[in-house]
């Protein structure tokens, strides 16, 4: 829940910001529904890079 309302402003306030942002993601939503938590000493740098690429193709 909180990770969703803090994906929801800040996508308000970066689309009020700026406006280009909506036309340039060609899409209503900003961020996708998708995230991820871990701790940084749990985590490595190449675990996040995969994540990251595994969700911009959904």
């Amino acid at each position: 829940t909180i990770v969703g309302l803090l994906k929801g402003y800040t996508s308000r306030k970066l689309r009020e910001q700026f406006p280009w942002l909506k036309k340039a993601c060609g899409r209503e939503q900003l961020w996708t529904q998708a995230y991820y938590v871990g701790t940084a000493g749990s985590v490595s740098a190449e675990v996040i890079r995969r994540y990251i690429h595994e969700c911009q193709g959904k």
